[in-house]
């Protein structure tokens, strides 16, 4: 594969270039994000006195800092919560105290404000990072090895290799995959010989136990459609010169598999990959918003969507943490999708011609 003439093509695409690096950012932050995040800020809900001190507002949901600086009548400094003491409405922030200056320290400490139980939503966000990562890595993964291995044995051996993978996806394809997957999922989460499983390699940590497990099962529901282009792919190759003259010269099958056809369809597996990362995060949104699957004690970016969701209702809204973690999937989901459209078409064949 010419990947100087892919890497040719990709940098004169400014567009494509910005994506990446969007990506790699993103990736930076996943990489670092337990160093900027421990687990000990993340689980320590800041104190409304802490809060007080700082910004004058004693609640715990407390808004972006600069929200503040901008709108001195925002609906945010009147109503400041309610003293769990007296159980009565805090007093409002006065007038001489709301204006803040572009650099003061209490416009840029919550710079993302926080959510209803007073922890920061950047951090929420950066560990979410990390999540994201590991829930668009490890299911591709999964996925895309099955899908190549099932493709290439379908498509090379043909017969009735090809007949049995052919019934095993007809018949997957068959069932909704989201009901599949629901179906998967809660036939594993809660089976006690899983848990004895994790539990002898020293792992009884549910929360954990469940993402593994949802993890393990969105790689295994979801090859079917990379399965069915590697095999197309693979009936084209396998007929071609260059596989007759392989073996005319004595090579085995699996030699001719792993190195002249495999070779071949590898673009599809790279292209796939990078938009079914996409695929599998909004999948733990969606799981998140119906309950299943992934812990609401991980700081998700689906479960901080679900959480914020039933904030936008109070008076004055709490719009601020759902707001704030769709757009973070947004810009990741947009980035990885032009970045993968642009990737088809420079490792496309017909396009190099």
């Amino acid at each position: 594969m010419p990947w100087i003439e892919v890497i040719r093509r990709l940098l004169k695409r400014p567009l494509v270039m910005a994506c990446l690096a969007v990506i790699l950012v993103f990736a930076l932050v996943a990489l670092t994000a337990r160093l900027w995040v421990p687990n000990e800020d993340l689980a320590a809900r800041t104190s409304e006195s802490a809060l007080d001190e700082i910004t004058g507002l004693e609640r715990s949901y407390h808004p972006p800092g600069w929200l503040l600086y901008l709108d001195a009548d925002h609906g945010h400094w009147a109503n400041t919560g309610v003293d769990p003491a007296t159980r009565e409405e805090r007093p409002a922030v006065a007038p001489e105290n709301r204006n803040w200056g572009f650099f003061d320290v209490r416009t840029w400490h919550l710079p993302l404000g926080c959510d209803i139980h007073g922890v920061s939503l950047l951090a929420k966000l950066i560990r979410g990072t990390e999540l994201a990562f590991i829930i668009g890595i490890i299911p591709t993964l999964i996925s895309s090895v099955i899908a190549v291995i099932m493709g290439l044995l379908a498509g090379y051996f043909g017969k009735w290799i090809d007949d049995a993978i052919g019934y095993l996806i007809n018949t997957l394809a068959s069932i909704p995959f989201v009901l599949l997957l629901i179906a998967f999922i809660q036939a594993v989460r809660d089976s006690d010989s899983i848990a004895r499983l994790f539990e002898a390699v020293g792992q009884d940590s549910k929360p954990l136990r469940n993402l593994v497990l949802v993890l393990i099962v969105i790689g295994l529901t979801s090859w079917i459609g990379l399965c069915r282009l590697v095999r197309a792919e693979v009936l084209k190759h396998k007929d071609r010169d260059y596989v007759h003259a392989a073996r005319a010269l004595g090579c085995g099958h699996m030699r001719i598999i792993g190195k002249h056809i495999l070779p071949n369809v590898m673009h599809l597996v790279i292209i796939v990959f990078t938009l079914s990362f996409v695929g599998s995060v909004g999948l733990e949104v969606f799981l998140s918003f119906v309950g299943i699957g992934i812990d609401s004690t991980l700081p998700t970016w689906g479960q901080v969507i679900v959480k914020g969701r039933d904030e936008l209702q109070r008076d004055p809204s709490v719009w601020w943490p759902l707001t704030f973690a769709t757009a973070t999937l947004f810009t990741l989901s947009l980035a990885f999708s032009l970045f993968g459209d642009a990737l088809r078409d420079a490792l496309d064949p017909k396009l190099r011609t």
